[in-house]
């Protein structure tokens, strides 16, 4: 019987860790959530690179909506992104079309918050919203 009651505490204090581990992660993960627009350091940049050098940077107060950029991959190729306002105004951008065999960078979908990047390995190409410092 004793054995039993030291086991039921055992996993009552489990239950109790993993609901504060996913309380916190839960937490931290919606602290950026929805702040394309505006951050605490005064708003975001869109960056787009290839082969790691940046090829495109804008504060995203100074875009005019909508706008489509086309990107030469590092090797030829391209990348077509498409950077608007949604229903809420949160500005994001998506990559609509790419020649590349796989098309991961369209399927990535519309992303509109810091650090989340669009990725095209084929063309080595990285567009992904930053922090303005």
């Amino acid at each position: 019987m004793e054995h039993k009651k030291k086991n039921d505490i055992i996993l009552i204090a489990l239950l109790i860790v993993a609901a504060a581990l996913c309380f916190f992660a839960k937490s931290g993960a919606l602290k950026n959530f929805g702040t394309s627009d505006k951050s605490e350091d005064g708003g975001l940049r869109l960056v787009i690179t290839v082969d790691d050098k940046e090829v495109y940077s804008e504060p995203t107060e100074s875009l005019e909506l909508p706008k489509e950029l086309k990107i030469e991959g590092a090797e030829g190729g391209s990348n077509i992104f498409v950077i608007d306002k949604d229903a809420e105004g949160n500005i994001g951008v998506c990559c609509t079309e790419a020649d590349c065999p796989d098309k991961i960078c369209v399927q990535t979908g519309r992303i509109s918050v810091p650090d989340q990047p669009i990725v095209c390995l084929p063309h080595r190409v990285t567009a992904r919203f930053v922090k303005n410092s």
